[in-house]
Protein backbone atom coordinates (compact mmCIF):
# COMPACT_ATOMS: atom_id res chain seq x y z
CA UNK A 1 0.00 0.00 0.00
CA UNK A 2 2.99 2.67 1.03
CA UNK A 3 4.31 1.69 -2.46
CA UNK A 4 1.62 2.44 -4.02
CA UNK A 5 1.07 5.60 -2.64
CA UNK A 6 4.40 6.42 -3.22
CA UNK A 7 4.54 6.03 -6.66
CA UNK A 8 1.35 8.10 -6.98
CA UNK A 9 2.40 10.87 -5.07
CA UNK A 10 5.80 11.49 -6.81
CA UNK A 11 4.31 11.28 -10.09
CA UNK A 12 1.30 14.22 -8.70
CA UNK A 13 4.58 15.63 -7.56
CA UNK A 14 6.04 16.24 -10.85
CA UNK A 15 2.22 17.57 -12.75
CA UNK A 16 3.16 20.90 -12.37
CA UNK A 17 7.21 21.11 -13.42
CA UNK A 18 9.00 19.74 -16.38
CA UNK A 19 13.43 19.68 -16.53
CA UNK A 20 14.38 21.95 -18.69
CA UNK A 21 17.83 22.94 -19.75
CA UNK A 22 17.55 25.92 -17.82
CA UNK A 23 15.54 24.17 -14.77
CA UNK A 24 11.87 24.06 -14.39
CA UNK A 25 9.36 26.21 -15.11
CA UNK A 26 7.19 28.02 -12.37
CA UNK A 27 4.27 26.08 -11.29
CA UNK A 28 1.72 28.06 -13.41
CA UNK A 29 -0.58 30.53 -11.45
CA UNK A 30 -4.20 29.02 -10.53
CA UNK A 31 -6.98 30.65 -12.59
CA UNK A 32 -10.05 31.90 -11.13
CA UNK A 33 -12.96 29.63 -10.90
CA UNK A 34 -15.13 30.03 -13.90
CA UNK A 35 -18.03 31.79 -13.31
CA UNK A 36 -21.41 30.11 -13.01
CA UNK A 37 -19.78 26.29 -13.52
CA UNK A 38 -21.46 23.64 -11.02
CA UNK A 39 -20.44 20.66 -11.07
CA UNK A 40 -20.03 16.96 -8.98
CA UNK A 41 -17.87 14.67 -10.30
CA UNK A 42 -17.09 11.24 -9.31
CA UNK A 43 -13.02 10.10 -11.46
CA UNK A 44 -11.23 7.16 -11.68
CA UNK A 45 -7.42 8.45 -11.89
CA UNK A 46 -5.06 6.38 -13.50
CA UNK A 47 -1.56 8.16 -13.48
CA UNK A 48 1.53 6.47 -14.93
CA UNK A 49 5.16 7.54 -14.24
CA UNK A 50 8.19 5.99 -15.66
CA UNK A 51 6.62 2.74 -16.74
CA UNK A 52 4.57 2.61 -13.34
CA UNK A 53 0.95 2.48 -13.23
CA UNK A 54 -1.25 3.57 -10.12
CA UNK A 55 -5.17 4.04 -9.81
CA UNK A 56 -6.67 6.53 -7.38
CA UNK A 57 -10.34 7.91 -7.27
CA UNK A 58 -11.33 11.73 -7.09
CA UNK A 59 -14.61 13.28 -5.86
CA UNK A 60 -14.64 17.38 -7.44
CA UNK A 61 -17.25 19.60 -6.53
CA UNK A 62 -17.41 23.04 -7.86
CA UNK A 63 -19.38 25.83 -6.99
CA UNK A 64 -19.57 29.63 -8.10
CA UNK A 65 -17.88 30.12 -5.52
CA UNK A 66 -15.42 27.66 -4.32
CA UNK A 67 -14.07 23.82 -5.44
CA UNK A 68 -13.25 21.37 -3.79
CA UNK A 69 -11.40 18.01 -4.87
CA UNK A 70 -10.62 14.49 -2.60
CA UNK A 71 -8.29 12.05 -3.84
CA UNK A 72 -8.90 8.78 -2.36
CA UNK A 73 -6.58 5.07 -2.60
CA UNK A 74 -8.67 2.18 -4.50
CA UNK A 75 -9.18 0.87 -1.05
CA UNK A 76 -10.58 3.98 0.26
CA UNK A 77 -7.89 5.61 2.09
CA UNK A 78 -8.24 9.35 2.23
CA UNK A 79 -4.92 11.16 0.54
CA UNK A 80 -5.36 14.81 0.30
CA UNK A 81 -8.23 16.88 -0.03
CA UNK A 82 -7.96 20.34 -1.80
CA UNK A 83 -10.21 23.51 -1.27
CA UNK A 84 -9.97 26.93 -3.55
CA UNK A 85 -11.93 29.76 -3.20
CA UNK A 86 -11.14 31.06 -6.51
CA UNK A 87 -8.23 32.95 -5.03
CA UNK A 88 -6.61 31.06 -2.11
CA UNK A 89 -6.04 27.41 -1.99
CA UNK A 90 -5.82 24.86 0.91
CA UNK A 91 -4.72 21.62 1.08
CA UNK A 92 -5.12 18.88 3.89
CA UNK A 93 -2.61 15.70 3.65
CA UNK A 94 -3.65 12.59 5.46
CA UNK A 95 -0.40 10.64 4.65
CA UNK A 96 3.27 11.68 5.53
CA UNK A 97 3.66 10.26 2.04
CA UNK A 98 1.35 13.57 0.39
CA UNK A 99 2.94 15.91 2.53
CA UNK A 100 5.88 16.78 -0.90
CA UNK A 101 2.76 16.70 -3.59
CA UNK A 102 2.47 20.85 -4.45
CA UNK A 103 -1.97 20.66 -4.56
CA UNK A 104 -1.37 23.95 -6.59
CA UNK A 105 0.59 21.56 -9.24
CA UNK A 106 -2.35 19.40 -9.34
CA UNK A 107 -5.16 21.95 -9.48
CA UNK A 108 -3.23 23.71 -12.18
CA UNK A 109 -3.88 20.42 -14.49
CA UNK A 110 -7.25 19.99 -13.83
CA UNK A 111 -7.89 23.53 -14.80
CA UNK A 112 -6.10 22.92 -18.06
CA UNK A 113 -8.26 20.00 -18.31
CA UNK A 114 -11.67 21.69 -17.51
CA UNK A 115 -11.54 25.22 -17.58
CA UNK A 116 -12.69 27.47 -20.54
CA UNK A 117 -9.83 28.09 -22.58
CA UNK A 118 -9.53 32.40 -22.40
CA UNK A 119 -9.86 32.14 -18.19
CA UNK A 120 -6.58 29.89 -18.74
CA UNK A 121 -4.75 32.18 -21.42
CA UNK A 122 -5.98 34.97 -18.62
CA UNK A 123 -4.09 34.08 -16.21
CA UNK A 124 -0.81 32.32 -17.95
CA UNK A 125 2.20 34.87 -17.05
CA UNK A 126 4.61 35.52 -19.87
CA UNK A 127 6.55 32.70 -21.01
CA UNK A 128 3.28 30.33 -21.09
CA UNK A 129 1.60 29.65 -23.76
CA UNK A 130 -1.75 27.63 -24.75
CA UNK A 131 -3.09 26.30 -27.59
CA UNK A 132 -6.43 24.30 -28.56
CA UNK A 133 -7.43 22.47 -31.71
CA UNK A 134 -10.86 20.62 -32.18
CA UNK A 135 -11.59 18.10 -34.81
CA UNK A 136 -15.07 16.93 -33.76
CA UNK A 137 -15.21 14.92 -31.05
CA UNK A 138 -11.64 14.69 -30.56
CA UNK A 139 -9.33 17.61 -29.50
CA UNK A 140 -6.63 18.73 -27.75
CA UNK A 141 -4.93 21.68 -25.59
CA UNK A 142 -1.08 22.08 -25.85
CA UNK A 143 0.47 24.30 -23.25
CA UNK A 144 4.12 25.70 -23.92
CA UNK A 145 6.76 27.17 -21.71
CA UNK A 146 9.50 29.09 -23.55
CA UNK A 147 8.31 27.88 -26.54
CA UNK A 148 8.38 24.26 -25.61
CA UNK A 149 5.72 21.92 -25.31
CA UNK A 150 4.98 21.43 -21.67
CA UNK A 151 1.46 19.48 -21.38
CA UNK A 152 -0.64 17.90 -23.87
CA UNK A 153 -4.22 17.23 -23.09
CA UNK A 154 -6.37 14.91 -25.31
CA UNK A 155 -9.97 14.33 -25.47
CA UNK A 156 -12.54 11.55 -26.41
CA UNK A 157 -15.97 13.67 -26.47
CA UNK A 158 -17.17 17.22 -27.12
CA UNK A 159 -17.79 18.47 -23.88
CA UNK A 160 -14.59 18.48 -21.40
CA UNK A 161 -16.77 17.62 -18.29
CA UNK A 162 -17.52 14.26 -19.58
CA UNK A 163 -15.00 13.37 -22.55
CA UNK A 164 -12.24 10.59 -21.79
CA UNK A 165 -9.49 12.73 -21.30
CA UNK A 166 -5.66 12.07 -21.06
CA UNK A 167 -2.87 14.62 -19.91
CA UNK A 168 0.88 13.70 -20.94
CA UNK A 169 4.04 15.60 -19.85
CA UNK A 170 6.03 13.80 -22.76
CA UNK A 171 9.46 14.90 -20.79
CA UNK A 172 8.84 13.47 -17.59
CA UNK A 173 7.24 10.24 -18.70
CA UNK A 174 3.97 11.04 -16.85
CA UNK A 175 0.49 10.86 -17.86
CA UNK A 176 -2.39 11.22 -15.82
CA UNK A 177 -5.98 9.23 -17.75
CA UNK A 178 -9.72 10.79 -16.35
CA UNK A 179 -12.82 8.98 -16.51
CA UNK A 180 -15.29 9.72 -14.84
CA UNK A 181 -17.82 7.35 -12.81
Amino acid sequence: MRGLIAIAVAALLLTGCVLQPGGRPPLRPLAPLPAGEERELLQHLRVEFRGERRDLMAALLLRPQKLQLSLVSPQGVSLMDIQYDGRQLTAERYLPATRALPAEALLADLQLVYWPLELLRGALPSGWSLEEQRDGGEWQRRLYYGGRLHTRVDYRGDDPWTAQVRLVQESLDYSLAIRNL
